[in-house]
């Protein structure tokens, strides 16, 4: 009986022992990202943080409203400059002007050109253009002039500080114009549909 009591008596010691040592213990280190932790143990909250977020993407620069450059195409040679004016964005007018020696007469020509740009703002851009063509061919004193149309599309490279560049293919259609010396040798232009590009490096600065 007296054995009895005294293992009671130990056990009861031992686990009050035991249960001190648990509420006095140290809780277990944090480990640092990367680190593995024991079997059976969870990282405590905080110890891991999301990453901070991607800044926005920068706003497009504003398309500019009004330039000049050089062009040349659209069957009127190439010589030629042009006025480029953006009132809204995704449109533009084109105004071009071309002077070209054509087989011993003088040719000087106009397109005034509306052009559809796909993107918003001062970035490179497909476009799709159509517009009116008037060209005069002379030849000493004799003169004749023919109007019609262009048709192109083509793709813009723009720069935020206002360098562009332009490239485009299509059609164009205008009667036919001849003009002559007053003798046995003339000079004939456009009649029907011909194939037609336009390339120009303009600078907007509005």
């Amino acid at each position: 009986m007296r054995i009895a009591v005294s293992l009671v008596a130990a056990w009861l010691a031992l686990s009050l022992s035991s249960a001190s040592f648990a509420q006095t213990a140290p809780p277990p280190p944090a480990y640092p990202p990367g680190a593995y932790p024991p079997p059976g143990y969870a990282y405590p909250p905080g110890t891991y943080g999301y990453p901070p977020p991607l800044p926005p993407p920068s706003p497009p620069v504003a398309e500019k409203k009004l330039g000049v450059g050089f062009k040349i195409g659209d069957g009127l040679g190439f010589l030629g400059a042009d006025v480029i004016v953006a009132p809204v964005e995704h449109l533009a007018l084109d105004a071009q002007i071309n002077y070209q020696s054509y087989g011993g007469a003088r040719s000087i020509g106009y397109v005034a050109e509306v052009q559809g740009r796909f993107m918003g703002g001062q970035r490179s851009t497909p476009y799709m253009g159509v517009g009116f063509l008037h060209d005069t061919l002379t030849m000493g004193s004799d003169s004749a002039s023919t109007s019609g149309f262009v048709a192109n599309v083509g793709y813009e490279w723009r720069w935020d500080q206002g360098l562009g560049i332009l490239l485009g293919a299509g059609v164009n259609h205008a009667p036919q114009v001849t003009v002559s010396d007053g003798g046995f040798f003339g000079v004939t232009k456009f009649g029907g549909w011909n194939p037609n590009i336009e390339f120009g490096v303009r600078w907007m600065f509005l």
